[in-house]
């Protein structure tokens, strides 16, 4: 009898070890998700997955005060193999010279403004929605905030457009930016740091009912790197982006669902080519999050740790030869 069960608990161990190596989320992820840059190993994804991307949110994921209009969004393309992404969404910016780089953003607006105008993006049904919303609701000015700057009732704004949202698009991956601090005025400081402590509590509640949302903790983020206490700098819009690809890393591969329906019709000038939405194989975070653009393009296939991860199949020809074996020795 003991041989029969030490059998079992090796062979659970094995089937355990061959699924984790496959890259399958075995437990529930930490909410709010927390940077780890140093550490994501690559994921392993399983052919087929297809990524529609929405960016939402206002003038930081616009990109305003980049030198190229294009905010965090091309270096989070980056990331991907090239052509591996779609962006959703129905605004784009004059000043941005990113092919396809479409998205949901408004600067200078609140949550109610882009929770009225969201709309025709969600209803190009993405199957990953970017939020960071709430720095114009701290704002100290009432001709900006002009729903006011409590931050409770901007949490309250905010659990709306979440709900929104995840009516819209419920096969989607929704993440939600704790925002950016703001180094403005000591009242939008306070105000944000305020509005910062509600957002996990916000995401937790739909998140236990059964929603894949999660809240993403960008409160971390160096003031050091904004232009002008708002925004960031060219280097800061970089690191925005691998922040965000490295919270993506971080979602239960189960989660994702091809997104509903065709890709969005684009002009033939800003179309991107067909094999935009396609499979992607592998995504690893940068070591570091001040990378270039050009130096974090190609990911790697490999752990931090230098050893390569197993990808579906070699696992589950390992976890067959396990059985296998498992048979002899316990027959």
């Amino acid at each position: 009898m003991k041989a029969v069960v030490w059998c079992f608990e090796l062979l659970l161990g094995l089937v355990v070890a061959c699924v984790v190596d496959a890259g399958i989320e075995t437990k529930a992820p930490q909410n709010p998700l927390q940077l780890r840059l140093d550490v994501t190993p690559g994921l392993s994804r399983i052919a087929g997955t297809e990524l529609r991307i929405l960016c939402a949110g206002d003038s930081i994921t616009l990109g305003t005060l980049s030198s190229d209009g294009n905010g965090y969004r091309e270096e989070l393309r980056s990331k991907f193999p090239a052509h591996s992404v779609v962006f959703a969404g129905t605004e784009t910016s004059a000043r941005s010279n990113m092919s396809g780089g479409y998205f949901a953003a408004w600067p200078g607006k609140t949550i109610d403004y882009m929770a009225h105008r969201i709309g025709p993006s969600l209803a190009q049904k993405p199957n990953l929605v970017l939020l960071h919303a709430g720095t114009n609701d701290m704002n100290a000015n009432a001709a900006v905030a002009t729903e006011g700057n409590d931050p409770a009732m901007a949490a309250s704004r905010l659990g709306r457009l979440i709900d929104d949202i995840l009516a819209a698009c419920p096969d989607a991956v929704l993440l939600v930016a704790v925002i950016i601090n703001s180094c403005a005025s000591p009242a939008q400081t306070d105000a944000t740091h305020h509005f910062q402590r509600l957002i996990p509590g916000l995401v937790q509640s739909r998140l236990d009912a059964g929603h894949h949302v999660l809240a993403a903790n960008f409160s971390d983020f160096p003031t050091a790197e904004l232009n002008d206490c708002i925004h960031p700098t060219d280097r800061g819009y970089r690191m925005f982006g691998d922040w965000w690809f490295d919270f993506i890393a971080q979602v239960p591969l189960a989660w994702f669902r091809p997104p509903q329906g065709s890709d969005p019709e684009r002009p033939s000038n800003s179309t991107p080519p067909a094999s935009m939405t396609a499979s992607f194989t592998a995504i690893t975070s940068s070591s570091s999050p001040t990378s270039s653009p050009a130096s974090s393009s190609s990911p790697s296939h490999s752990s931090s740790s230098g050893v390569s991860k197993l990808g579906p199949q070699a696992a589950a020809v390992l976890g067959l030869t396990a059985l296998a074996a498992l048979n002899v020795v316990c027959s």
